[in-house]
């Protein structure tokens, strides 16, 4: 019996496949690594800026504190955010880099209108597409992204619009999800953060790959002066964050994570298992700029952490405290320094996965951290 397909019926079938395919495969127009195992390139904040992306009568009547932050960033940009794409470009040839993925705040925000905020954002997608990559470039929405007159309307409109371009699928919010080759990739909007838990728990039973990676802004758990940013941190949402705790410790999740501009390594065992969490940083505030307060070990990981920022919000101080101790019987492994850079990040044939740290614009490592060891750990 023959059968006959319409033309609206046969693209919608396309569509669906193209969908489905995993990156990498005839849906980009590169090459991927072969085999199973391959690399991938890890931004933390950026927060491209330069002076005129901001209408500054307007900052000094909203946000007059920022104003020196933002002077810092614009230089930043100009001075050091180049040589780090440079570096970086040039470690994702020498290690094959399959895509690139920046955790958040890739723009500093705070502009002062919509046409400043498209500036700002096209500015820096030009940006990358000028570098020429030859691979994805994937982005986890940072508070900084939506801060500021018509920042969340030009997110909406020009970077999910980037973003499903560089996915070859559809996308209407910035919670998605992709495979490539036999490792799942989860980007996940915390400023939506209670609707985006909802949709995180419908994709996780279908989620069968042998690793996967949760990309957010803000931290799941806290590890620095800092321990009342993360995600679901007020006492009114104990119980969701004790649900995402859970349902990343049942799946081995490595959670990806930036906001702090700090680098971190820890393990935290829940009820129902372990994840690892990574932490990094990409505002090179000097080429050269030294690592500071460089901490390593479950003793370092206590109430002390709050004197590494003593004018940092005193009056929230027993808040972060509690928090940190509240986590601290669950933490099997820490590590903390303060410093940025960028990272590379290799899945093994065996889909083992080893993270090389490099700080500032170095091309050589700071460290290489096993993170299948830290999971694998006995607690």
């Amino acid at each position: 019996m023959k059968t006959t397909v319409n033309r609206r019926k046969f693209i919608a079938s396309l569509s669906m496949v193209a969908a489905a395919l995993p990156l990498g495969a005839s849906a980009f127009n590169f090459i991927p690594s072969r085999g199973n195992g391959f690399n991938f390139m890890l931004l933390g904040d950026i927060h491209f800026d330069k002076l005129e992306h901001h209408d500054m009568d307007y900052l000094k009547l909203k946000y007059p504190n920022d104003i020196v932050q933002i002077q810092n960033y614009s230089r930043i940009t100009r001075d050091n955010f180049p040589l780090l794409m440079r570096v970086a470009k040039d470690k994702a040839k020498t290690v094959n880099a399959d895509l690139w993925l920046q955790l958040g705040d890739f723009v500093e925000g705070l502009c002062g209108s919509e046409k400043l905020a498209q500036q700002q954002t096209q500015e820096f997608i030009s940006y990358v597409a000028d570098m020429d990559l030859k691979r994805p470039f994937f982005v986890v929405k940072g508070n900084h992204d939506i801060t500021g007159e018509g920042a969340r309307e030009v997110y909406k409109k020009t970077v999910l619009d980037w973003q499903q371009k560089e996915l070859k699928q559809a996308l209407s919010t910035a919670n998605y999800t992709f495979v490539h080759k036999n490792t799942r990739f989860i980007i996940f909007d915390c400023y939506t953060a209670d609707e985006s838990l909802e949709w995180l728990k419908k994709i996780l039973p279908e989620c069968k790959e042998e690793r996967l990676f949760f990309s957010v802004h803000q931290p799941v758990v806290p590890y620095s002066a800092r321990a009342n940013w993360h995600i679901f941190a007020k006492p009114n949402q104990k119980d969701k964050r004790e649900e995402l705790l859970n349902l990343l410790g049942e799946h081995r999740a490595i959670v990806l994570t930036a906001h702090l501009h700090k680098t971190s390594i820890l393990s935290r065992k829940t009820t129902k298992g372990k994840f690892v969490q990574v932490a990094i940083g990409s505002v090179i505030d000097a080429p050269n700029a030294m690592v500071k307060n460089h901490l390593k070990g479950l003793d370092a990981y206590d109430a002390g952490l709050l004197g590494l920022e003593p004018k940092f919000s005193p009056d929230t101080i027993q808040e972060r405290k509690d928090n940190i101790e509240n986590e601290r019987p669950f933490i099997e492994h820490f590590e903390f320094a303060d410093f940025c850079g960028y990272a590379t990040m290799h899945i093994s044939e065996k889909n083992e996965v080893e993270m090389m740290i490099y700080k500032n614009v170095d091309s050589n490592a700071w460290a290489t951290v096993s993170l299948t060891a830290l999971l694998d750990a006995k607690s």
